[in-house]
């Protein structure tokens, strides 16, 4: 069974990206941190800001990389062989322009679907690898051509609302995921 043994939320470093729309997997890890009292600390050996969140009698790595997005790859790599933890065993929290603001949904895919983080974690890992990951919807552009710029954007206050209650509802799958044992491949 491939249980979650790392929460690893895809982002880009530096304040100016915080609230931007493409570091919503950081946003979700962070405030999975606060609700359950975890602090994240910064780790040079691993790349990225980790904390230890002890549930269900065992240890669930709550990780934030600290590279660029197109980089994430390295740092998960690096805390997943540390730990040695197989990909199977993380979760990578995203954002997803195809899913609309507001919605979350997990999938288990080596698709990338273009989304520069997860390209890097297939290619640091194994092209083939099905990765579970919890897609936190953003929604689209209407210009195609602005897809760089909408993603390192902030949400607009009504998306904010949507994102934040999805993250909310989110975390408690996840926790209930994690109590019963579940493996992503089987909801």
């Amino acid at each position: 069974m491939n249980i979650i043994k790392i929460i690893a939320g895809l982002s880009n470093p530096f304040k100016k990206y915080n609230n931007t729309r493409h570091n919503i997997g950081a946003l979700f890890v962070k405030n999975l941190s606060k609700k359950f009292n975890i602090k994240l600390n910064i780790k040079n050996k691993f790349l990225g800001n980790i904390g230890i969140w002890k549930y269900n009698n065992q240890n669930i790595y709550l990780f934030v990389p600290s590279l660029y997005m197109n980089l994430n790859g390295i740092s998960i790599r690096l805390i997943s062989s540390f730990y040695n933890i197989s990909y199977k065993n993380i979760l990578i929290v995203q954002d997803d322009i195809y899913t609309n603001v507001g919605i979350s949904r997990f999938v288990v895919s080596n698709n990338h679907y273009g989304h520069n983080g997860i390209k890097n974690i297939i290619y640091n890992f194994n092209k083939k690898c099905l990765l579970n990951r919890l897609c936190i919807g953003i929604g689209k552009p209407t210009n195609k051509h602005n897809l760089a710029s909408y993603v390192l954007s902030e949400p607009l206050k009504e998306e904010k609302k949507l994102i934040n209650k999805s993250i909310n509802e989110s975390i408690n799958i996840v926790k209930n995921l994690i109590k019963k044992n579940i493996s992503i491949k089987k909801i």
